[in-house]
């Protein structure tokens, strides 16, 4: 498969090829009540094709910027692969962008035509954009009907009028070097940039990394992170469909258990906040069970509260019954799961490790299309993110910055020379991330030498961005957000004293600062999407200060100077408190 993937000119040449291998074999599965019904390889490359031509009979050019907001849906996988199958650019957005962003990504991206889930999405956005309405189509069709627009499904019935002459034309034309999507990531000033990846670029990231993740056809994957996510595209879309794997569409991010059930995955692709839930579960299912089994199983699992070790046959044992009552759970025939985009704790994997069922951990990002490195599935080491991918070159710099260059290193950032400049010097992409390797070279990602944080669903979020939003509230001198590989974010806060005393009655306890201070956050972040809400904060007893080395002498911020002075305070957030 890896020689077929060098071949190959563009995606859907790949995604054509496979359907054509196996015309009657299943390529997806979509949930219609309580199961999942299937779809042929065949049904899926003629919806692709249809669609194709229908976006040809609006007039969509080659190089053309097409938005596409809306949830994961088998739907949204064709529309992906019609708009690259006559040289369009897909700029794929989160349904959660603020009409602030989306209004900026328009502007800068240029598209021409919106691909947009419903009503909702239409009546946020529709004053803010220069797209005519014959340019914007939504997937609900009742709800296009009603606003007068047209709907997905109406580029079937159009391109079925259009002879197939000029799709192929457009098709053999595409070239690997070709700009396939922009994906807009959020930058530390608060504006995304858009990520530029060529067709070759993700081709050539799928061929390096099955040596390590072994997709293999006729697995069926579940995918439940959000087609928007990079790494899911490039991963559980891409990959799957071109190596021949089935695709399964999770209902809603919050149904993960039961769709799991209901349709018997090989493989789950996740973030580490998936397998903390999990892992959360399951020890709260030892925990809770009565009697001698339960104090069995504690044992076995090493959860006992004496702190006794058990006998290598009990844990044995502990693991055949956990894994037989896991397996069940999430369908039965689950092998491994795939976790990214955020970092996971070594202790839950290597807990899954013990119960058979391995997390593939890896490490990429946007720019790099997006897998740099990833655990071997047979040799997994806790703690790291595995090897460089083989067709990669992977080099620690002096200051401990990781670099990397190769074949899926993106193209540059669009409309944005300086940043390209920046992060791409002599072919090498700078990370921001600091590491080293073993002498195996196993990278192990010690820190971030850019401050995006990057929350335990994996979704980055710039927290000079927030801070700014927080210091514009009067009552608010200095705010500093922290949230990484946590599932909500946390600020320190130092109040305007002076305001403070007339804002808060002096005799007032300490519950009327800390609602002051609440609303003047709610206030800040109103407009802002959830994971990018302050969930808990805490007040400072002091200003940040260069005396106390928090402070550089311009004033930013220290952060990791900060993290270590109040500890305390961060680890009490972090449970819950505050």
């Amino acid at each position: 498969m890896g020689m077929e993937l060098a071949r190959l000119h563009s995606l859907p040449e790949g995604l054509f090829a496979r359907c054509k291998r196996d015309p009657g074999g299943v390529i997806a599965l979509h949930r219609q009540g309580n199961a999942f019904q299937p779809v042929t390889a065949a049904t899926f490359a003629r919806c692709v094709r249809l669609r194709a031509r229908g976006l040809l009979r609006l007039g969509v050019r080659s190089g053309e910027r097409v938005v596409l907001m809306a949830p994961n849906s088998l739907d949204w996988a064709i529309m992906d692969f019609a708009i690259l199958s006559i040289g369009a650019i897909t700029v794929p957005l989160y349904p959660t962008f603020s009409p602030r962003e989306i209004h900026y990504v328009l502007g800068d991206s240029g598209a021409g035509l919106m691909l947009l889930e419903g009503a909702s999405e239409w009546r946020r956005m529709h004053n803010s954009w220069g797209v005519p309405n014959d340019r914007v189509l939504l997937r609900d069709a009742n709800a296009a009907r009603e606003a007068g627009l047209r709907h997905w499904g109406t580029l079937e019935d159009e391109g079925a009028t259009l002879r197939d002459a000029e799709l192929e034309e457009r098709l053999m034309a595409l070239q690997r070097q070709q700009t396939a999507t922009i994906v807009y990531t959020s930058g530390t000033t608060g504006w995304p940039k858009g990520v530029m990846l060529s067709h070759g670029n993700i081709l050539s990231n799928v061929e390096g990394f099955i040596p390590l993740v072994p997709l293999r056809a006729g697995q069926r994957l579940l995918s439940i992170l959000p087609l928007s996510h990079v790494f899911e595209r490039g991963t559980g879309h891409f990959g799957a469909y071109l190596l021949g794997l089935e695709v399964a569409y999770a209902e809603r991010p919050d149904t993960v258990l039961r769709d799991m059930e209901a349709s018997h995955p090989d493989i789950v692709v996740a973030v580490p906040r998936v397998f903390q839930l999990l892992y959360s579960r399951v020890r709260r299912g030892i925990e809770d069970r009565p009697g001698l089994l339960g104090r069995f199983l504690r044992r076995g699992a090493g959860m006992d509260p004496q702190g006794r070790p058990a006998a290598r046959w009990q844990r044995a044992l502990t693991r055949r019954l956990l894994i037989r009552n896991l397996r069940r759970k999430l369908g039965g025939r689950l092998r491994f799961f795939v976790s990214g985009g955020a970092p996971l704790d070594a202790e839950i994997a290597r807990f899954f490790i013990d119960l058979g069922l391995p997390i593939v951990e890896g490490y990429g990002m946007t720019e790099a299309s997006p897998v740099i490195a990833a655990n071997p599935l047979e040799a997994i080491r806790p703690g790291t993110v595995g090897p460089f991918l083989p067709n990669l070159e992977g080099r620690i710099a002096a200051d401990g910055e990781i670099l990397v260059r190769g074949p899926s290193v993106m193209l540059g950032y669009w409309n944005n020379e300086s940043a390209t400049r920046e992060t791409l010097v002599d072919g090498w992409l700078h990370t921001g991330d600091v590491g080293s390797q073993d002498p195996d070279g196993y990278l192990r990602i010690s820190d971030r030498k850019k401050d995006l944080i990057v929350n335990s669903a994996g979704e980055n979020i710039p927290p000079q961005k927030i801070e700014m939003r927080l210091m514009a509230q009067a009552l608010i001198d200095q705010a500093v957000v922290f949230g990484d590989r946590m599932p909500y974010l946390t600020a320190l806060i130092f109040p305007n004293q002076e305001l403070l005393k007339e804002h808060v009655d002096a005799r007032a306890d300490g519950a009327a600062t800390r609602k002051a201070i609440h609303a003047a956050i709610s206030t800040a972040l109103a407009d802002l999407p959830s994971h990018e809400q302050v969930r808990r904060f805490a007040l400072l007893p002091e200003a940040l200060s260069e005396a106390n080395g928090e402070l550089t002498p311009t004033l930013k911020v220290k952060r990791r100077v900060v993290a270590e002075h109040y500890a305390e305070l961060l680890a009490q957030m972090g449970n819950g408190k505050g």
